[in-house]
């Protein structure tokens, strides 16, 4: 672990922009990591031990008594650390997260979103809430010892509005993340408020830190953030004239992905968002221009503030969370969990009491429960955690993590592959693109390897379906092997099983298929 000085520049011209220790180095492509979005405050405290574990079957058991308190509770500081996030890397690795995405542990970050500072100089500490500049090195030393990475945010915007010579603040701005590279070794940042950012001067800040990122070994240091465009090919336009390296796909992808998910619209809705018919779909296949969102801290793509599970009444709505996710984890692009997800979490502002507060007032705080309890727990508890290794919604995404991060043809062609929908035929019916609430199937295709993926998007009755697969690649007497099947038993789901088949069927018109069988919300993976 590299130490690094104690003592915080007191002003700019005082940052060494050497770097402490080692330089870990990039990744060859992001496409091949799994990221995991955390609120920092609302993560870990590394007191997990001192509480008992939430019980998913028991959620009444650690209710709160008085929701003003736990409402009151979450317009403040709860008290994750940076400390927090290091011990839980276990935690997180299990789960098949490879990078983790932390947002600004030097700025005052409440959950009323208030940005405390105008001045460069309050930039260049660490928020003593969350630990110091050591713990935030240690973490990421931590990180890269697992060969995981971390990615940071950047508050832009707000730092810049007061200036008169924004190339002087861009100049300044750029100085205080490169020395932040240098301090803390940070593989990538994520820029907030993007799209408020001119693409000058977001080009200016990006070319500094890519130059000096470059200049020190990270060739491929990540630089994402959030544009409103119309589509994701006028996004990429803004990615070539901002100098990123990739955006967050949050016009148009979460909302669709979450109806998808859960069979409330027609699969096309959702897939067409890939389709090479539209330029916008090009570049979605190509996987390295954008990263994959469901859920994240501000939600701003929806209505209103709320989680994939929250309001649902589906019997298997563990699976359905889970199976969200392993969408994200199935098709291109850079897959992004929010934390909390993988527990089911299902905050939303439908939690807030008005006969406690009149108003409607800081709900963000409701997207952003505390994974290690507190007074602010998920579900209105308080003093338990939720670092559960053998929740069914965490078993499941560990369980497709595992075969995507694999370093075959297998895992690289769910990374890197080529996205195709597939038809299916139910009771005999004509082989067509299935309809809302039906079993959709879709494949990843690496030159000779194809991965397919099956969901059933009904959550409330089994589907049984002929699914079509690549003729050349499957062969007369060919089979298809499970990889992940969403109804194997936990020990299954850890070590999967090795012989379940199904043949390949050959029909009189060139069309091969397997046979599919799946519960409600249920999911499979073959190849």
């Amino acid at each position: 672990m590299a130490k690094v000085e104690e003592l915080t520049p007191q002003q700019l011209s005082e940052t060494d922009l050497k770097p402490r220790g080692r330089v870990y180095p990039s990744p060859i492509s992001w496409r091949d990591q799994f990221l995991y979005q955390l609120v920092l405050d609302r993560f870990s405290d590394d007191n997990e031990n001192q509480r008992e574990l939430f019980d998913h079957t028991n959620p009444a058991k650690f209710q709160v008594k008085d929701k003003a308190d736990w409402m009151a509770a979450g317009t403040k500081f709860v008290g994750g650390t940076l400390r927090g996030i290091k011990s839980k890397l276990d935690y997180l690795q299990r789960l098949g997260v490879t990078t983790l995405w932390i947002n600004p542990p030097w700025q005052q970050h409440s959950q009323l979103e208030t940005y405390h500072s105008d001045r460069i100089q309050e930039f260049l500490d660490i928020d003593p809430h969350f630990g110091t500049r050591q713990d935030l090195r240690d973490l990421i030393d931590a990180a890269h010892d697992r060969r995981m990475y971390v990615i940071l945010d950047v508050i832009y915007n707000q730092s810049a509005d007061n200036w008169f010579n924004r190339d002087e603040v861009i100049a300044a701005l750029a100085r205080v993340y490169q020395y932040w590279i240098a301090l803390s070794d940070c593989d990538g940042l994520r820029i907030d408020s993007l799209k408020h950012i001119s693409p000058e001067d977001s080009r200016k800040f990006c070319t500094a830190i890519r130059e000096y990122a470059e200049s020190i070994g990270k060739e491929n240091f990540l630089l994402t953030g959030e544009i409103t465009s119309g589509s994701m090919a006028s996004a990429y336009i803004d990615i070539i004239g901002r100098n990123l390296t990739a955006v967050l796909d949050i016009v148009q992808s979460p909302n669709e992905l979450t109806a998808f998910a859960r069979g409330l619209v027609h699969p096309k809705q959702f897939f067409d968002l890939y389709s090479e018919k539209n330029l916008a779909g090009e570049y979605r296949q190509v996987g390295i221009y954008h990263l994959s969102i469901l859920d994240d801290g501000d939600m701003s793509f929806r209505a209103n503030k709320q989680r994939f599970a929250a309001y649902s009444t589906v019997p298997n709505l563990y699976e359905q969370v889970a199976h969200a996710v392993g969408v994200q984890l199935t098709i291109p692009g850079i897959p992004v969990i929010y934390y909390g997800t993988e527990q089911a979490f299902d905050g939303n502002e439908g939690d807030h009491d008005y006969s406690i507060e009149g108003e409607r007032f800081a709900e963000n705080r409701y997207i952003r429960e505390a994974m290690f309890g507190g007074a602010f727990g998920a579900f209105q508890t308080a003093d338990c955690h939720f670092f559960n290794i053998d929740h069914p919604t965490y078993l499941r995404i560990a369980a497709i993590a595992r075969i995507r991060n694999r370093h075959d043809k297998i895992g690289k062609a769910l990374r890197r592959g080529h996205h195709y929908l597939r038809e299916t035929s139910f009771h005999n019916s004509p082989f067509s693109i299935p309809g809302q609430g039906e079993l959709v199937a879709w494949s990843q295709v690496l030159f000779d390897t194809e991965v397919l993926m099956v969901l059933n998007t009904n959550g409330l009755e089994n589907r049984r379906a002929e699914v079509t697969v690549d003729t050349y690649t499957h062969p007369q007497d060919s089979i298809m092997t499970f990889l992940y099947k969403s109804d194997w038993s936990n020990a299954d789901l850890r070590n999967p099983r090795q012989n379940q088949t199904v043949a390949v069927q050959h029909h009189d018109d060139g069309r091969a298929t397997v046979e599919i069988d799946l519960p409600p919300s249920g999911m499979a993976i073959l190849a």
